[in-house]
């Protein structure tokens, strides 16, 4: 199950291991109210899964699109789906965004945060 919205595309592979891209430009003004809703949707396929969510294919987001990507990895913290996000780390933007995703995730025992 995938979710297009506008130039934001966000696809799941199915598998051993759930593999979840962001792709294109996240521009929303409210970006949870259709980000959250996905993610609770699908949320039943990640549990006992390792999941890998990979952003380095997301060209752009705004400010508004950082409070659901919490939201995202604390429920994945609280529910204990071992994750890891991965970001481009030879884009200036990316890495200024995850570096302070990675600060939150240090005290989380399941998520871990890192750029390819």
């Amino acid at each position: 199950m995938n979710l297009k919205d506008s130039n934001l595309e966000i696809t799941l592979q199915e598998g051993p291991k759930n593999i979840v891209a962001w792709i294109g430009k996240s521009e929303a003004r409210d970006p949870s109210s259709v980000i959250i809703p996905y993610f609770k949707q699908i949320f039943n396929k990640l549990k006992g899964k390792e999941l890998e969510i990979k952003f380095e294919q997301l060209k752009y987001m705004n400010s508004s699109t950082v409070p659901p990507i919490i939201q995202l990895i604390k429920d994945l913290e609280e529910n204990s789906v071992t994750s890891t996000i991965t970001y481009d780390k030879n884009s200036k933007w990316q890495v200024a965004s995850f570096k302070a995703l990675e600060t939150i995730v240090r005290t989380m025992d399941h998520i871990t945060v890192k750029g390819v």
